[in-house]
């Protein structure tokens, strides 16, 4: 079995979707039941990886809270070892409330706003040994967002999985204040891109605003070397890959949406474990695409399928997107 390291944070998410209404007079029509799970972006991803039958296992900061008490027996669950994460009883693990409007769009808000967990990461806690043995190694740009000791671990796991050899991902995150990225912020984003095998993000709220250009795809290719391959997520138009020897695009699947909390978490999910198993560049993406399909189609980021429930999904549209096997 394969073992992949996922780095980041870990949450809660308490999804709260917009009550919905029969007139301009809001007649309440219905007013849903909020839900609680498990969250967070690289948290999302380890759980999906693990449905997957990909060994995977955390490192990252959580309480000694009742979220944090949550997120660990939540882990325990999905089968994400977690021998590796860390507990600070001074500190709080975060709750993000999702409100989900008519659309399935969702709006976030994370609470408490002080001393977080999740921005803490201690670099003499992590076991350097066990990232460069690793077979993979994923995080989230969530976790460099601000310049605290996570921002300066993660990129050195990074370094030293990327000079041992260990394929890497990185999914952008990117937190963009009026189509401006703080100075800093960028910088460590693009620190931790050189060492960065697989780099994903959204083209039109990521990529858009990393480069010099407008075009989101001039700024994505221009991440393309020999040893990197970018990876562009792009909702409804599905998502593209490209690579120093190839392009490659696969629509995304039609699908009811219900919610998109974690689409691109569970993206990553699909397109790594394609990845390991050997399939070529867009097969990669057309996994990705599934997991994340199946999972927007239903309520919240842990609905991600595991791996006969992706099958039979992939059964359903292999007709109407012309994949004869995955």
């Amino acid at each position: 079995m394969h073992n992949v390291i996922v780095v980041g944070d870990a949450n809660v998410d308490i999804i709260v979707p917009y009550p919905r209404f029969l007139n301009e007079e809001r007649t309440l029509v219905d007013y849903p039941t909020p839900s609680l799970q498990g969250g967070g972006t690289a948290a999302n991803t380890a759980v999906a990886l693990s449905r997957l039958g990909v060994g995977t296992s955390f490192i990252g900061s959580v309480g000694e809270d009742q979220y944090g008490r949550y997120i660990k027996s939540d882990f325990q669950k999905e089968g994400v070892d977690i021998s590796d994460m860390i507990i600070e009883p001074e500190l709080n693990t975060v709750g993000v409330f999702a409100f989900i409007d008519e659309n399935g769009e969702r709006y976030l808000w994370g609470w408490p706003r002080v001393d977080q967990a999740f921005k803490v990461l201690d670099a003499d806690k992590v076991s350097f040994e066990k990232i460069r043995s690793a077979d993979w190694v994923h995080s989230s740009g969530m976790s460099l967002v601000y310049d605290t000791s996570a921002r300066a671990t993660i990129i050195r796991i990074f370094k030293e999985a990327y000079e041992a050899g260990v394929p890497t991902s990185f999914d952008l995150n990117l937190r963009v204040d009026d189509g401006v990225l703080d100075p800093e912020y960028e910088k460590a984003i693009r620190e931790i891109i050189e060492y960065t095998t697989y780099l994903l993000g959204s083209g039109t709220d990521e990529f858009a605003y990393l480069g010099e250009e407008k075009d989101w795809r001039k700024n994505a290719k221009s991440f393309v070397t020999e040893n990197r391959v970018v990876i562009v997520r792009n909702g409804k138009e599905g998502s593209y890959g490209f690579s120093a020897e190839e392009e490659a695009q696969a629509p995304a699947f039609p699908v009811k949406v219900e919610d998109t909390v974690g689409a691109g978490d569970v993206y990553n999910a699909g397109f790594i474990s394609a990845v390991l198993a050997g399939k070529p560049l867009k097969e990669c993406l057309i996994a990705g695409n599934a997991v994340s399909g199946y999972t927007v189609a239903k309520k919240g980021a842990r609905s991600s399928p595991d791996t006969e429930e992706l099958r039979k999904f992939l059964e359903e549209h292999m007709r109407s997107k012309g994949v004869k096997e995955l």
